[in-house]
């Protein structure tokens, strides 16, 4: 009897120390970022950049090979009609960034997957915020709560679509791993919104948490804060 309690309880304890030790590395989605030349992660340097060309309103040719150039530049040279587009490419830089500077999780209340039921169950301020109004009316709600009559859909594997009577927004995973050293997985979202019956655009970037299966996901940080912090 002593000899079989010997031999079964030597299997649960590898078990345990094979679960405890388990590691989620950290994922780029590196479709995402075209024009991005990347070493790897534990290289910990900056992309190397192709194809962003510029004419600022000074005239001279812009030619962006690196992020650290683009986050140097005075965008207010950048034209109007240009002017999105140099955004999402600060956006992109800065989510490379986060991205670099990320660990392995040991853990995950995500699914492998992003569907549209959980794209549901985001915070409703994950769309960009336009005024310190549209954060208060979103505060604290789901954005199927905030408004159920949002048709969501998955335009491409990692990108999802809300459309309402006003607006199109895009949900983009760009990146995930453990942005916040928790030990848990964390979601790096681009989000770009549209106004579909005028030409308003804006982009954010933001880190989604989950620390408990079956609680809230929360919004631990994004580009674009109206709190002032």
């Amino acid at each position: 009897m002593i000899k079989l309690f010997i031999i079964t309880i030597i299997p649960v304890f590898f078990l345990a120390c094979s679960t405890s030790n388990s590691v989620i590395e950290t994922k780029l989605y590196q479709q995402h970022f075209p024009g991005f030349t990347f070493a790897s992660h534990s290289d910990s340097s900056q992309p190397e950049l192709s194809n962003y060309e510029y004419q600022p309103l000074d005239n001279e040719k812009l030619v962006v090979t690196r992020c650290k150039q683009a986050s140097d530049f005075d965008i207010s040279k950048i034209p109007d009609y240009d002017y999105f587009r140099f955004k999402l490419l600060l956006v992109s830089c800065k989510a490379t960034d986060k991205y670099l500077k990320a660990s392995n999780a040991h853990s995950t209340n995500f699914p492998a997957k992003l569907d549209v039921e959980l794209i549901s169950r985001f915070p409703a301020e994950v769309t960009p915020l336009l005024s310190k109004a549209d954060l208060l009316d979103k505060q604290g709600m789901t954005y199927k709560i905030y408004d159920a009559s949002t048709h969501i859909t998955r335009e491409k594997n990692n990108t999802f679509k809300l459309l309402t009577k006003e607006d199109e927004v895009y949900l983009t995973l760009l990146a995930r791993g453990d942005f916040t050293n928790d030990g848990f997985e964390d979601l790096l979202i681009q989000s770009e919104w549209h106004a579909r019956n005028a030409h308003g655009k804006h982009v954010d970037l933001l880190i989604l948490s989950k620390l408990d299966k079956d609680g809230e996901i929360d919004i631990i940080w994004r580009l674009n804060n109206l709190h002032g912090s």
